[in-house]
């Protein structure tokens, strides 16, 4: 037998062995791939599905970037590959803008040849919630009812699906079609049990519209509020004649109250006063049209307050208006003997009846002398 005829039946094992080498390798060959929408509306979420062969146990990571000049990772989610080679992640959407979105696969150690693998996919995210108009209150007090109206723009005479999400995650409507009216609004009462956070969602025929969150909390406690009886303190007041050579002098008695005191217009008064410190204190700002008027507080005293007129021609009588005070005296209203005046007119009456008694005595003894 030739050589030739020896070889070939080694060259055949050989051939064989290649190919089951190779159907191994091919048969070995790790593969990963995504699914996802090409276009999704913001609010609704982005689940992203994925089927691999390979071994189970091993992490992999799903990340959601914003496409532009630049790329601006938004979320990461990691899982675990199970045996059935089969996995999934859900991105929330609500609040995202509208643009386009990529999820994608980053490599994997260990497995960086994935062969026909398919580890990116593109979403455009669009937004349709300005079309949606909530006019219920955003918050709503807790009275067994959930209050939800409003209207999607173009929707007129057609139906939009709501559906309402309890604080605890529990659908409490829906999801049902409601009717709109001929203006495109629509009105819905959900009957709920406690307060919390109620999301509200919506659709119509073109699909997801958007979502509403509404607050609903606890009617609070009625409370009891002091009554408070608001006194107006009485007006008082005394007059007197008053010039610049003879000025009026009043005594104003006064509490723990502040005290306003006022003069009374027509002529051009000039008010003095003592405050509490001690200073002396000149009032004239009005003229003549306005009286004169000072707030001060009250020190339990009396205050002396003495009013004349700004000019020296002038005088007339004067009336101080007095508010916060027990009492206001003129010092010509007040009794004989309690001022200068007073006393010199009580203390000169007895000198006068001496002078006229000693005059009439020197008469007499004159008239007997000249009589002797």
């Amino acid at each position: 037998m030739s050589d030739t005829g020896r070889t070939s039946p080694l060259i055949r094992v050989l051939l064989v062995l290649l190919c089951m080498v190779l159907a191994t390798g091919l048969a070995q060959a790790y593969e990963l791939t995504i699914d996802a929408p090409t276009t999704l509306q913001r609010g609704m979420p982005l689940v992203v599905n994925g089927t691999s062969n390979i071994p189970p146990g091993i992490s992999v990571e799903v990340v959601l970037s914003k496409s532009g000049h630049t790329v601006e990772e938004i979320a990461r989610e990691t899982v675990t590959l199970q045996a059935n080679q089969e996995f999934s992640v859900v991105f929330e959407t609500f609040d995202l803008s509208r643009g386009i979105y990529k999820v994608e696969v980053p490599p994997i150690s260990g497995y960086r040849y994935l062969g026909n693998s398919v580890t990116l996919r593109v979403i455009e995210i669009i937004d349709r919630s300005d079309e949606l108009r909530f006019t219920a209150f955003l918050t709503q007090e807790m009275d067994g009812t959930l209050d939800i109206a409003g209207s999607i723009y173009g929707l007129k005479n057609s139906g939009v699906q709501i559906e309402a999400i309890g604080p605890g995650g529990e659908v409490v409507f829906g999801p049902d079609y409601v009717s709109t009216k001929s203006d495109g609004t629509f009105e819905l009462e959900i009957p709920i049990t406690g307060p919390g956070v109620y999301n509200v969602s919506f659709s119509d025929y073109k699909g997801y519209v958007g979502r509403v969150s509404v607050t609903v909390i606890d009617i609070p406690e009625p409370t009891t509020l002091p009554t408070t009886v608001t006194t107006t303190l009485p007006v008082i007041s005394a007059s007197s004649p008053a010039s610049r050579d003879d000025p009026a002098v009043f005594s104003v008695q006064t509490g723990s109250n502040k005290v306003r005191i006022s003069t009374s217009p027509g002529i051009d008064w000039v008010m003095e006063y003592t405050d509490a410190s001690g200073a002396v204190q000149k009032v004239n700002v009005k003229g003549e049209m306005d009286g004169e008027e000072v707030l001060v507080d009250g020190t339990g005293g009396v205050i002396t307050v003495t009013v004349y007129p700004f000019k020296y021609s002038a005088s007339g009588e004067v009336t101080l208006s007095v508010q916060g005070a027990s009492s206001v005296t003129a010092a010509s209203d007040e009794p004989a003997g309690t001022t200068g005046i007073g006393s010199s007119l009580t203390e000169s009456a007895p000198l006068s009846a001496i002078v006229v008694i000693s005059a009439i005595l020197a008469v007499t003894f004159l008239l007997f002398l000249r009589r002797r």
